[in-house]
């Protein structure tokens, strides 16, 4: 069952010229490189304070 409850997008997964990694919204700033798009998918759902969807589990 999904959760109706609305968790607001604080952070974002994106890739730069220097690879994938996760900013924070508000500021811009980068918060922390990571070495894959799952990996900074998986730091986003956990900073964000958001379930895993099945398929990254």
């Amino acid at each position: 069952m999904y959760s109706t409850t609305f968790k607001p997008r604080k952070f974002e997964a994106s890739c730069s010229g220097s690879g994938w990694g996760v900013w924070e919204i508000s500021s811009g700033n980068k918060i922390e490189s990571c070495v894959s798009r799952i990996h900074a998918l998986e730091l986003m759902y956990k900073l964000n304070g958001w379930s895993l969807p099945l398929k990254l589990k």
